[in-house]
């Protein structure tokens, strides 16, 4: 079992960041967390075959976490998927995600595979569902004037990884993250542009901020993403500011490279 970033940048990719999106990979399926562009090909050079996609989780519709679902959908297709698929979201997304796939009649070809849009539980640490022995959990979290929702991902017998999603720093996913080894989290920001206008700090974190949630939630390690394009070239900075306000590992999130689960 394991995850892998198939991107880590904020909403603007650069040359060596894809927008940020994670797989999950377990002995009965693999879990999309957000799906950004190109999802299939990344997918194959992880060496993950993308039929073995059991559940699509799309946080919110930010374009830089659901414009690629369309496009995976069609792949799937066109592969002669004959599994079902099932994308959960937040209810009052249902309709929003269908009116998408459907836009590119996505959504109900004849002959296509099943393909289903689930809503999920709004209640904090609220059970979403098990794929064999991954057990995913949900909570709301804070991300401004978009609706969103940070995901637990449970191993029997192993560890628990928790994914943030684009949020400002709350109690939510403190809550969420406690007692997980891994806490993957929005660093989309240096703490030197705080005030700076037009940062939209006010819908994300900085790195600083994400240490201080690492912190409070006593994670073993966090791993910061959804890295603002400007920062790629200075990552370093990001982890030095999250190591001032965590005593655990940090680490940069690197895409297409396996992390035990």
């Amino acid at each position: 079992m394991h995850f892998a970033f198939l991107g880590t940048s904020g909403s603007i990719p650069s040359a060596t960041r894809d927008t940020t999106s994670i797989v999950v990979v377990g002995p009965e399926g693999a879990v999309l967390l957000d799906c950004g562009g190109s999802p299939v090909q990344k997918l194959r050079r992880l060496g993950i075959d993308p039929q073995a996609l059991a559940t699509v989780i799309v946080t919110h519709l930010h374009p830089d976490h659901s414009y690629g679902l369309p496009a995976l959908v069609r792949n799937l297709a066109v592969l002669g998927r004959e599994a079902p698929l099932t994308i959960r979201c937040r209810p009052e997304h249902v309709e929003p995600v269908r009116s998408l796939l459907s836009l590119f009649n996505t959504l109900e070809r004849p002959g296509m595979f099943t393909l289903t849009v689930r809503a999920i539980d709004l209640a904090e640490v609220a059970h979403a569902f098990d794929l064999g022995p991954l057990s995913v959990r949900t909570s709301p979290n804070e991300h401004g004037a978009m609706p969103n929702f940070a995901v637990r991902v449970d191993a029997k017998g192993g560890r628990s990884m928790v994914y943030s999603s684009d949020t400002r720093p709350c109690d939510a996913v403190v809550t969420l993250a406690r007692g997980a080894d891994t806490l993957i989290h929005d660093a989309t920001f240096s703490e030197r542009d705080r005030g700076r206008v037009g940062s939209r700090v006010g819908a994300h974190s900085t790195a600083g901020e994400a240490g201080e949630v690492a912190a409070r939630a006593g994670v073993r390690r966090l791993i910061l993403t959804h890295i603002e394009a400007e920062y790629h070239d200075e990552v370093d900075l990001l982890a030095e500011e999250a190591r001032k306000r965590f005593a655990g590992e940090v680490e940069i999130a690197r895409e297409l490279v396996p992390y035990p689960l």
